[in-house]
């Protein structure tokens, strides 16, 4: 429905992942009422009652802040990790009815919405995040979704944060190894891990349940080497962006087969920190394939899509003020 003019609506608009969840109260205008950032709130990774006392803690301090535009809430819009399955879903929703006003529609959805619409601006199109993992994601303008790989460090996660700093480690231990070529990515690492020779890196590297934390950050040094023309480092990062625009191909064609406009691509995520090195492959790469896509960065951030995904919700026109006041620095 349409609201009528005058009418003001007020959006709750969630950010939840692994790490930190975001909470904005905003209105159709781009009026900020209240903001806070809590712990994380990804059921995968976090203990539900966990989950829930963040949650707590969230719904507290925006309410604290501004109660009346609390009280007036109309929607509440969470895009979330971990909500995959249904009952994923119905568990995140129960929790949050507790902390809200009667009536208040509550959607809970997948986080990767808030990235897209943060760059859409509401429009169909595709998503690709690639932070510490990788997923790509679209919605087209049936209301069709459709998700490419995010399955997992251990069997996918391709052109992820995690996966480039795989790789490198790889380098590294080929070059040590004389499997391969020496690479500036050997001294990077060792003096990271403050170690003196190649085989201590095995330590930290299988050190049990850091895995995933202790390389992801790696990828930095992947950029830094390619910066000072390294080839181990630069291959790498082709072979990434590879990955990714695979993954953004395969949605452009399954997903929006019958689009011929450009479709907008947002580039989501730590990886596209350094896209002056990876874009550019990636836009070579769609172009060999004659996939015809428009790469976008977020123009403001996920929580400010959450709330279009709210406000879209209920059909309402987003208006300019609105993208003005939320847009990035």
């Amino acid at each position: 429905m349409f609201l009528g003019a005058g009418h003001d609506m007020y959006v709750l608009g969630i950010d939840g992942g692994g790490t930190k969840t975001k909470g904005v109260l905003a209105d159709q205008y781009g009026k900020v009422y209240a903001s806070e950032t809590v712990g994380p709130t990804n059921q995968n990774g976090v203990e539900i009652h966990l989950v829930e006392k963040e949650l707590s803690r969230l719904f507290a301090s925006l309410k604290l802040q501004n109660s009346k535009a609390f009280s007036m809430l109309d929607t509440v819009f969470a895009g979330m990790s971990g909500v995959d399955r249904p009952e994923a879903r119905a568990v995140m929703k129960s929790i949050m009815e507790k902390f809200v006003p009667a009536n208040v529609k509550i959607i809970i959805d997948n986080d990767a919405v808030n990235a897209l619409y943060a760059g859409t601006l509401g429009v169909p199109g595709i998503v690709q995040i690639a932070g510490t993992g990788s997923i790509t994601f679209g919605i087209n303008a049936n209301g069709e979704r459709q998700r490419a790989g995010g399955w997992g460090y251990l069997i996918d996660d391709e052109g992820s944060g995690y996966d480039i700093g795989r790789a490198a480690l790889n380098a590294v231990f080929k070059a040590y190894d004389g499997r391969g070529p020496k690479t500036t990515l050997t001294n990077m690492l060792l003096k990271h891990f403050q170690v003196q020779e190649v085989p201590e890196l095995i330590h930290f590297i299988y050190e049990p349940g850091k895995s995933r934390t202790a390389i992801a950050p790696l990828s930095q040094y992947v950029s830094a080497a390619a910066d000072q023309n390294d080839d181990a480092a630069k291959q790498i990062i082709q072979q990434a962006a590879g990955k990714l625009a695979q993954a953004i191909g395969s949605l452009r064609i399954s997903l929006f087969k019958d689009e011929t406009q450009p479709v907008q691509v947002v580039m989501a995520g730590g990886v596209f920190n350094r896209e002056d090195l990876f874009v550019p492959f990636i836009q070579s790469r769609l172009q060999e394939q004659s996939i015809n896509v428009q790469l976008v960065k977020p123009v403001m951030e996920p929580a400010g899509g959450a709330i279009i995904a709210g406000l879209s919700s209920s059909s309402q026109v987003i208006e300019t003020s609105f993208i003005e006041k939320l847009k990035l620095d």
